[in-house]
């Protein structure tokens, strides 16, 4: 089931990135929030934090909630566990399914996914393209027993609305890492560049809030279209 925060954090975010806020550049009062999500004063401070970990607001003890600068675009936010079709617009990218089927987890995917050899998993291979233009090789191992369905359609849009929409998990917490290397032929010729020149990758390990892990992913970006950000607040 769905954590009530993340939901009214998700509202939020979706009404500030419609506009709804940008002329006032600041949300409604904590109070005005309980009243319209009917939710307790606690709730509606872990929603808030969520959006300052995410980038969209910082507080002004005693002045309120203010929305920050829009001066980063066009870039992948690494604080959001959605990507490209959370960062960028929706009608600006198209994603193309190069390979899905479900296998076994040999030793080194099941280490990534804390689960047994053997384990049923579903690959995923995506090609996702902005404005037309290729723009990153996404891999995913999925672990089917939290998993236990996709397909060509499912993934063809966004998967992680499919999970927490219609799945109904409650995704927590992932780890990223960032590292650089020479491209390979085959996803070379994917992403349009040359062969050995250099890939940004960013691996992901995503677990549910009780701690399970159920995706590890690799995505491979184009060095040339790339950008990502990270919004940090000082504590």
């Amino acid at each position: 089931m769905a954590v009530k925060y993340k939901e009214i954090a998700d509202a939020l975010e979706q009404e500030i990135r419609s506009g709804k806020y940008d002329a006032a550049r600041k949300l409604p009062t904590e109070e005005e929030l309980i009243t319209q999500f009917g939710v307790s004063r606690n709730t509606v401070r872990r929603a808030v934090n969520q959006l300052v970990n995410r980038g969209y607001i910082y507080q002004v003890q005693g002045s309120g909630m203010f929305l920050r600068d829009k001066s980063a675009t066009d870039y992948i936010n690494l604080g959001s566990l959605r990507g490209l079709t959370k960062d960028l617009s929706p009608d600006r990218i198209h994603t193309e399914v190069l390979d899905l089927h479900t296998m076994e987890a040999g030793s080194e995917t099941a280490g990534r996914l804390n689960c047994e050899a053997g384990t049923m998993l579903y690959y995923i291979k995506r090609l996702r393209l902005v404005d037309e233009e290729p723009f990153s090789i996404e891999i995913s191992c999925f672990n089917k027993n939290i998993v236990p369905y996709l397909n060509k359609d499912i993934a063809s849009s966004s998967i992680y609305s499919y999970l927490i929409d219609d799945l109904k998990l409650s995704i927590g917490f992932a780890d990223k890492v960032i590292t650089s290397d020479q491209i390979g032929v085959v996803n070379a010729g994917l992403l349009q560049v040359k062969a050995l020149d250099p890939a940004l990758i960013v691996e992901n390990t995503v677990c549910l809030t009780n701690g399970t892990v159920f995706e590890y992913s690799q995505s491979i970006f184009h060095y040339k279209k790339a950008k990502l950000l990270n919004r940090i607040s000082f504590k």
